[in-house]
C-alpha cells in the first residue's frame, strides 16, 4: 500500500476517492447526507481561498482503499490543520487508517503546525448508533476529545403553518422597528459586503470552541467575495438572511443555508447563526431562521431537509434548533492532538 497526493486530473484516483467515501458513508452514516459528486470534483478543483487544501489516497493493488482530506489555514491561525480520514469498510483492520493518520501527523509537522484536529462519530442521547472504531483510532495515537458537536436533522415543513406563523410573529414583534431584514441567494449584495465581513469576523469569538484554541479571523471584502465565487463554481447557493440595525446601518445578525443546485440532492447545511452580543435578546435569531425557512421552501423545493450542528454546550442555539423540529441524529467528536514546536 501506497500514500500518493490526489492529482484532480488523474480521473481513475478521484472516482476511487469518491467511491471510498461513498461505500463509507452507505456503512457508517447511511441516516446522514450523502456525498454528492458534483460537490466533491468541483471542491478539488476550486480550493478555498484561506485554506491550502491537499487530498491523499492510499492505493493497494491498483485500487483506492483510503482517502485523507487535509486543511491548512493560510491567513490565520497558522498553527492549526484538520483532516478527514476515511478507509473503504471491505480494506478496513488492516492498517490503512493508521497509515492515513500517520501521514497527517507528519504532513502537520512538516508545514510547522502544532495543533490537528479530526472528526469522529459518536452516538448521542437517543440518536442512531455509532461505532467507536473511528474513536479508538485517535485515541490510541494520542488524540483527545476537545469538542462534541450534536447533528440534528429538520425537514423543511416539520412545522404547521399555524404553529410557525406564530413563532414569527412572536419574534418579529420582540425584534420592533429597530431591524431590517434583508434576504438574498447566492452572493451577498455588494452594500452589504463590507458589513458582512465584519460580523464574519467575530464568528470564532462567539461561537463555543471547547479546548480548540483558535483566533478570531479577519474577513475582508476580497476573502469575502472569494468564498463567493468558490461557492458559485462548486454549484453551491448560499439562502441568506440578516438585520441591519437601521440606527448603524450595520449588519448585525445573520444565518444562511447552504443548497445544492443539484435538482434532485434533498439536503441542505445550515451554516452558523450569529447575533452581535449588542444586540442580543430581541430574537433575532429565532426570527432569521424562519425567514430563512421560507425562503428555502420558496425558492429551493428540491430541499427536503435541513441538517445542523451545534455544540452541545450552545444551549441558546439548541432551543431556537429544537423550536424549529431539529431532531438529534447523532454527533461529531473533534479529536485534538498537539504537537512539539
Amino acid at each position: 500500500m501506497e500514500i500518493i497526493e490526489l492529482d484532480p486530473a488523474d480521473g481513475d484516483l478521484v472516482s476511487g476517492a469518491f467511491e471510498v467515501r461513498r461505500a463509507a458513508h452507505a456503512a457508517d452514516c447511511p441516516d446522514n447526507p450523502a456525498p454528492h459528486w458534483g460537490s466533491f470534483v468541483k471542491g478539488l478543483i476550486n480550493p478555498p481561498p484561506d485554506e491550502d487544501e491537499r487530498h491523499f489516497v492510499a492505493v493497494e493493488d491498483g485500487r483506492v482503499v483510503g482517502c485523507l482530506h487535509t486543511g491548512l489555514p493560510n491567513r490565520s491561525n497558522l498553527h492549526f490543520g484538520w483532516a478527514d480520514l476515511h478507509v473503504h469498510p471491505d480494506h478496513r483492520r488492516r492498517g490503512h487508517g493508521t497509515a492515513l493518520l500517520r501521514h497527517f501527523l507528519d504532513f502537520g509537522r512538516e508545514h510547522g503546525r502544532t495543533e490537528l484536529t479530526l472528526e469522529s462519530l459518536m452516538t448521542w442521547e437517543d440518536g442512531v448508533e455509532r461505532s467507536e472504531a473511528g474513536r479508538r483510532l485517535l485515541e490510541k495515537h494520542g488524540f483527545k476529545l476537545a469538542l462534541t458537536s450534536i447533528n440534528r436533522r429538520c425537514a423543511v415543513d416539520a412545522l404547521d403553518h399555524d404553529t410557525e406563523q406564530a413563532l414569527l410573529d412572536k419574534a418579529a414583534a420582540a425584534a420592533g422597528e429597530d431591524y431590517e431584514i434583508i434576504s438574498w441567494l447566492r452572493r451577498t449584495p455588494e452594500e452589504l459586503v463590507e458589513t458582512m465581513a465584519r460580523i464574519d469576523s467575530t464568528i470564532l469569538a462567539e461561537v463555543p470552541l471547547g479546548d480548540l484554541e483558535l483566533e478570531p479571523e479577519t474577513i475582508d471584502a476580497e476573502i469575502k467575495n472569494a468564498r463567493a465565487d468558490r461557492n458559485a463554481a462548486m454549484g453551491i447557493t448560499p439562502v441568506q438572511t440578516v438585520a441591519r440595525h437601521r440606527a448603524s446601518g450595520e449588519v448585525v445578525a445573520n444565518t444562511a443555508v447552504f443548497t445544492n443546485d443539484d435538482p434532485e440532492y434533498p439536503d441542505a447545511f445550515q451554516g452558523i447563526t450569529i447575533v452581535d452580543p449588542g444586540h442580543r435578546g430581541h430574537r433575532l435569531g429565532m426570527l432569521l431562521k424562519l425567514v430563512n425557512l421560507r425562503l428555502v421552501r420558496e425558492h429551493r423545493p428540491q430541499v427536503t431537509h435541513i441538517w445542523t450542528d451545534n455544540a452541545d454546550v450552545n444551549a441558546p442555539m439548541i432551543d431556537i434548533n429544537v423550536t424549529l423540529g431539529y431532531e438529534i441524529v447523532d454527533a461529531f467528536g473533534e479529536y485534538q492532538i498537539k504537537l512539539a514546536g
